[in-house]
């Protein structure tokens, strides 16, 4: 029982930003803001300053904050959620311990 409600918070919790962002304007820009810095900034981590970050970030930008802006915002606020209850951890813990019986 305890599993089917967490599978309901989940649920909600991916469901709310699409919502919040269609019935109010402001979160709806300032998300798409955030998605937009965070998109630029990972791709200059990983590439550097150069042209190509800039076009590359200009094709994540435009297909995940101008097309899918609903759905990316939902993913990033149900991720950044598992990322903080350190949900992912236990995943890679998971994965090591099933990979280290192997060999």
């Amino acid at each position: 029982m305890l599993i089917l409600w967490i599978l309901l918070g989940f649920l909600v919790l991916c469901l709310l930003p699409p919502v919040i962002m269609f019935f109010f304007p402001i979160a709806n820009l300032l998300m798409r803001v955030l998605l937009t810095f965070t998109i630029f900034t990972t791709v200059r981590g990983y590439l550097g300053a150069g042209n190509l970050t800039l076009v590359i970030s200009g094709v994540l930008v435009y297909l995940l904050v101008i097309k899918w802006g609903y759905m990316t915002a939902s993913l990033y606020v149900f991720f950044y959620v598992l990322m903080a209850f350190n949900f992912l951890a236990v995943i890679v813990w998971g994965t090591n311990t099933v990979m280290n019986r192997r060999k």
